[in-house]
């Protein structure tokens, strides 16, 4: 059959932490091809590109040492040490008895500091000698601004993370470079975000009323008589809160430069927007405006210029389902749209010294790219990487339409229509819902800036071939339509989130070229989850469901998320108004088992063993609920997979049971 293979669509690599080296000749970047992780080198002057390592497994992590431009990379569990400028292959560096998981390097070159199963250690170059560092509790990976473990202070004399503590609660800390504790939050309630604003000064976030409320915090570093760093006052300078129905979207401060301004992204009319705190004034000002979100995804932050003048940032100005980078004066408050490319621009980074900008595109056809651009000449902005399999040609590619459609009390919700390729009015078609997780994810109309979604929309692509049509929806409590929008689970968990998806199963159904009586629902994780409460709570609707890693018994999951990663709140708790024996009447409501009696049409079921994200024995427990109820169901699991799967094999598996699952029951 000619157009998009299964192959063609498991073939795309994906781009994963990409930087540039600091002397700008340079960008390093991950490139996952099937589930191997390898470190590549680009040439910005030339293009030229060339793979520096060959991974058994992945590469993890790296940096560049700010001093020498060397690269220290994460490979297969070991620290490697490489020179950008020589073609010899990594060389072994740094090796424990524990998995090493991220590196990062101090300002002055001198040390590399680094994470081994939760517990951090240093590496001081000049003597080789390896230092673990006194952390009260495990570190957690991936909490700061950057989706770092750790943050250097600028004088490479002190380290801040996030941990976990014994009672499970999330705190922030310092410790200085011979291994002592310098500073850690003892709250209740959760500590979060440490980010070194200048030498003497840390912000933290401290969390109040579960998420609902945060003060805005900077510590003053002292010394003390013998010259070592000692915390001194801690002076909340901000307090931030929303409308009392969800967590906050971001507490993440980003400083400039010189330390005197601290950038963050808030909610304060509805949408989210960008704001400057001055130190020396004392003021918070807001700099973005209108009904739009000035972030493009989960990940993407607002840049800084080195100079600290400008920043760059996504924003949705103008279309709510693309991001276009604009470049905003910190001063006279102008902005600037720097492209024209239709589609998802994300993730820019200024080179070292000003001039450029490398950032993240993907559109209709495209999966997420590497683009370089000159800021004072940017019609010369053009594509460096590219990870698109041949196939993959206008000709073939279906260009979705938006849509909308009212879903629950009557909001519009808005969607993305794939018809069959090619397609025939006069045919009466088999059709899929498809439902995003998180929930706070936005579906665009083509490839995804995120790795999990670009993968499904390659996917429904090739569904198109073969007779699908297929319709992503944004359903409430999503990003892209602001606060309000997002907020929309608040006491509905379960409900009103469940009525828009049925509702777009009977939009569907009221489309001329489907069949009624051939529309399903599948989703991923949240929308694993939308599937099993769609298929319990109306079983009339859909003619059956895949999902796939969905959440059956949502107190079950609760209590499994909080022994590992902290009892201290979060979205979920606050949509459900507590904890499971403080609401268990919204747990039971919020679960889709409390309905599964109701259950009547077939169920497909795929999860991984090594799933981190939701537990593994929500399988085990709609597989057990299946058998004693009579119920219609199948169930595929993977050993050792994870959330999203990773690996190309397994995909290779697992699609094709999910075609064939469609193909039987939509036949």
């Amino acid at each position: 059959m000619a157009g998009i293979t299964l192959s063609d669509v498991l073939d795309i690599k994906y781009m994963g932490k990409w930087m540039w080296s600091p002397d700008g000749a340079s960008i390093a970047f991950v490139l996952d091809d099937g589930g191997i992780f390898d470190l590549w080198l680009l040439d910005t002057s030339t293009g030229a590109q060339r793979q520096l390592s060959s991974a058994h497994d992945a590469v993890a992590d790296f940096d560049f040492n700010p001093a020498t431009g060397e690269l220290a990379l994460v490979m297969d569990g070991a620290v490697y040490r490489a020179d950008p400028r020589s073609q010899d292959l990594p060389a072994l560096w740094i090796k424990t008895e524990e998995s090493i998981s991220q590196v990062a390097w101090s300002p002055d070159g001198t040390m590399l500091a680094f994470l081994r199963a939760g517990k951090l250690a240093t590496w001081r170059v000049g003597d080789s000698s390896l230092l673990e560092v006194k952390v009260p509790g495990r570190v957690n990976p991936g909490y700061l601004d950057t989706g770092r473990a750790l943050g250097w202070s600028p004088d490479s004399q002190l380290i801040c993370y996030s941990f976990v503590d014994d009672r499970k609660e999330r705190h922030v800390g310092i410790s200085d470079t011979d291994g002592r504790l310098v500073f850690r939050t003892h709250d209740r309630e959760a500590s979060v975000a440490p980010a070194f604003v200048d030498r003497q000064t840390l912000y933290f976030a401290r969390m109040k009323e579960r998420n609902l409320r945060a003060d805005f915090c900077l510590l003053t570093i002292d010394r003390d008589d013998q010259g070592r760093a000692v915390a001194g006052e801690v002076r909340a300078f901000h307090s931030d809160s929303g409308d009392g129905q969800g967590s906050l979207l971001s507490v993440t401060a980003h400083p400039s430069p010189d330390g005197r301004q601290l950038l963050f992204l808030r909610e304060t009319d509805g949408w989210a927007h960008l704001h400057v705190y001055d130190r020396g004034l004392g003021t918070m000002r807001q700099l973005t405006h209108g009904p739009c979100e000035d972030f493009a995804h989960a990940g993407d932050i607002p840049q800084w210029s080195p100079s600290g003048a400008r920043i760059v940032y996504a924003s949705s100005q103008g279309e709510l389902h693309q991001r276009h980078l604009f470049l905003l004066d910190i001063t006279t408050g102008e902005q600037l749209q720097l492209e024209e490319l239709p589609g998802n621009n994300s993730l820019a980074q200024w080179s070292p010294d000003g001039r450029r900008i490398a950032f993240l595109h993907c559109d209709v056809h495209r999966s997420m790219d590497l683009w370089l651009m000159d800021v004072d000449d940017r019609a010369k902005t053009r594509q460096v990487t590219f990870s698109m399999p041949p196939a993959w040609t206008e000709e073939n590619v279906p260009v979705a339409e938006h849509v909308t459609y009212q879903g629950a009390q009557d909001w519009e919700i808005h969607a993305f229509l794939t018809r069959p390729k090619p397609f025939d009015p006069g045919k009466k078609y088999k059709a899929l819902v498809w439902v995003h997780g998180g929930p706070i994810r936005q579906m665009r109309q083509g490839f995804h800036p995120l790795h999990s979604y670009a993968v499904f929309y390659a996917y429904h692509q090739y569904l198109a071939h073969r007779g699908y049509v297929s319709l992503s929806i944004n359903f409430r409590g999503g990003t892209g339509y602001g606060r309000r929008f997002r907020m929309g689970l608040h006491g509905k968990m379960g409900i009103d989130d469940v009525v828009d998806v049925v509702k777009a199963g009977e939009y569907l159904k009221s489309l001329p070229y489907v069949d009624p009586d051939r529309v399903a629902v599948w989703g991923l994780s949240y929308g694993g989850y939308m599937t099993l409460h769609a298929l319990t709570q109306y079983p009339d609707t859909f003619c059956m469901g895949v999902n796939i890693a969905g959440i059956w018994d949502f107190a079950q999951w609760t209590r499994w998320i909080q022994s590992r990663t902290g009892m201290q709140g979060g979205l979920f708790v606050n949509f459900l108004g507590g904890f499971p024996d403080e609401a268990p009447d919204s747990y039971r409501r919020a679960s889709p088992v409390t309905f599964a009696e109701q259950l009547a049409r077939p169920l497909i079921n795929v999860h991984g063993t090594a799933d981190a994200n939701v537990d593994f024995q929500q399988l085990d427990r709609i597989v057990s609920d299946c058998v004693k109820l009579g119920k219609a169901y199948e169930a595929y699991y993977y050993p050792d997979e994870v959330h999203m799967f990773r690996w190309r094999k397994t995909w290779q598996d697992a699609f094709p049971k999910i075609e064939r699952e469609f193909d039987k029951y939509l036949a």
